[in-house]
């Protein structure tokens, strides 16, 4: 692949992640996000 078609793709998989962050916030699962990500660095980190 090139270094544009890597772009396109890095472009829409972050355009992806903006938009599940910014549903979860429209729809008021943000605790249970932060929860999980919480639980997951603890892990990291322990």
């Amino acid at each position: 692949m090139e270094i544009s078609e890597r772009r396109i793709i890095g472009a829409l998989l972050l355009l992806l992640g903006v938009s599940f962050l910014a549903a979860s916030m429209y729809t008021g699962q943000m605790d249970s996000i932060v929860k999980m990500l919480s639980n997951a660095f603890k892990t990291v980190v322990a």
